[in-house]
């Protein structure tokens, strides 16, 4: 919690910038199924801005001792970041916000991390159906637990307890 509070968006590089997400055995994570929202609006719509940025799977990450210790045997870690593109944009507009704030008042800014999607194999069970989000903004820091427990099952309104409204990894 105190790293969340802490968390500057405006001082962390998006080339850095980690997510890592933790299921059970029969739920997996593909790409852009995690989005960064990021966002700033002002009183002027040409400096107000939306980002959505889908996050993509990096499969040569080597996961650290800090997430690996006490993961189950039926649970798996799935490391995700940002586009080179994304990235970049990113960067960009952190860079547009500082310079708007060193020139003006005021101006309100949003990051979140959402998990909008999931999908289910063979050996999915909706009595295990939740994940774990973890966030790491710099090389030099560990993964810390951005969301616990989320329910994929409750991802969308639409989406109870119905086997076949969430979607199959093989589709």
């Amino acid at each position: 919690m105190i790293k969340m509070v802490r968390l500057n968006p405006l001082e962390m590089d998006p080339q850095q910038l980690l997510v890592a997400v933790k299921t059970p055995e029969g739920l997996n994570v593909r790409d852009g199924d995690v989005v960064i929202d990021f966002s700033f609006r002002t009183d002027d719509p040409d400096t107000s801005f939306k980002h959505q940025f889908p996050v993509i799977i990096n499969d040569d990450y080597r996961l650290p001792d800090s997430l690996t210790k006490g993961l189950k045997e039926n649970e798996s870690i799935t490391v995700m970041q940002l586009s080179e593109e994304d990235a970049l944009t990113m960067y960009n507009a952190q860079q547009a916000i500082k310079e708007y704030r060193r020139n003006h008042d005021g101006g309100a800014g949003n990051i979140d991390l959402n998990l909008v999607s999931a999908c289910r194999d063979d050996d999915f069970s909706w009595g295990d159906s939740r994940l774990n989000l973890y966030l790491k903004t710099s090389d030099e820091e560990d993964f810390f637990l951005f969301l616990r427990n989320l329910d994929v099952t409750k991802l969308d309104d639409d989406m109870q307890s119905d086997f076949e409204t969430l979607p199959s990894c093989a589709a």
